[in-house]
């Protein structure tokens, strides 16, 4: 069964053991929306089952939130129109040049142009048929944002940026008060090290709780209240505050950060304030 927000949006969980993205379903009395595609066929597929016994309306859109694979492995199965931003094609259209066995992955791999991480998930994804990869380039294309009326429901498209990949974009049902955020709140991965812009990430913080939200969905995660997410924001805007003013003194900042917390910092703390200061070299290394 597909996982319930709200009674018109509804969602398949993600999947840790491919990378499975959260994909999600938004219903009008008109027609349903998709929120990505999926990261293979098999998983495209694996969602059309269960939307064919949810009840839902026909799927008559689908949007992606960015091109990363995992996201736009699964368009080839849908015959629908797709949203996109005007980044999403350019970088399928990059994609779309590659070939997909395991020495072309290595070698991208190799020469940066691909994740380590993402070749093997491929691999693992794609284990018995890598000719299944088809990509197909989305038929609507927007600049900024685009506004869709579902019926009774309607669904701001907009793009946000972020580090994780310029083109990020998000959904937002207003009557619903549900972000679909996909990534954008992810580093940048296709450096040489993961980094976060320091007023980049911030201004994407800002961003985000401008659209009023009660619920948060990201992509490789479970829905989060608007409580939850703000305690997290509160915590990587210190984060980032603290870097920003000690600069690359990485045990500085974790002392810090400890008496501004008030307890230990985590791991997931710790990793936060590696991309940060990764993006302050990277900041320094362009001027």
């Amino acid at each position: 069964m597909l996982q319930k927000i709200t009674s018109s949006i509804l969602y398949m969980p993600a999947e840790e053991r491919t990378d499975r993205p959260v994909l999600g379903v938004v219903s009008g009395k008109q027609m349903s929306l998709i929120i990505d595609s999926g990261n293979s066929p098999a998983h495209a597929r694996q969602f059309i089952k269960k939307l064919s016994t949810s009840r839902v309306p026909p799927p008559r859109l689908m949007g992606i939130t960015h091109w990363h694979w995992d996201h736009t492995f699964g368009m080839s199965v849908w015959d629908i129109p797709t949203i996109a931003h005007v980044d999403t094609q350019k970088g399928l259209e990059v994609l779309r040049e590659y070939s997909w066995d395991d020495e072309s992955l290595d070698e991208r791999v190799e020469q940066g142009l691909e994740i380590e991480f993402c070749a093997e998930m491929i691999k693992k994804e794609f284990a018995w048929d890598r000719d299944q990869i088809k990509i197909k380039l989305p038929e609507i294309i927007f600049p900024e944002r685009l506004r869709i009326d579902l019926g009774g429901l309607t669904c701001l498209i907009e793009r946000v940026g972020g580090d994780h990949e310029p083109g990020s974009t998000v959904f937002y049902i207003p009557e619903e008060k549900v972000l679909f955020l996909g990534d954008c709140l992810g580093p940048d991965l296709y450096a040489p090290k993961y980094y976060y812009s320091i007023d980049k990430f911030l201004g994407l913080l800002e961003k985000l709780r401008g659209y009023g939200a009660g619920t948060y969905v990201s992509s490789h995660g479970d829905p989060e209240s608007r409580e939850g997410l703000e305690s997290e924001m509160k915590q990587w805007e210190e984060i980032a505050r603290i870097v920003e003013k000690r600069g690359a003194d990485y045990e500085g900042i974790l002392s810090k950060l400890k008496e501004s917390l008030g307890r230990e910092p985590t791991q997931d703390d710790r990793e936060m304030v590696e991309y940060l200061i990764n993006g302050l070299e990277m900041k320094k290394n362009r001027t």
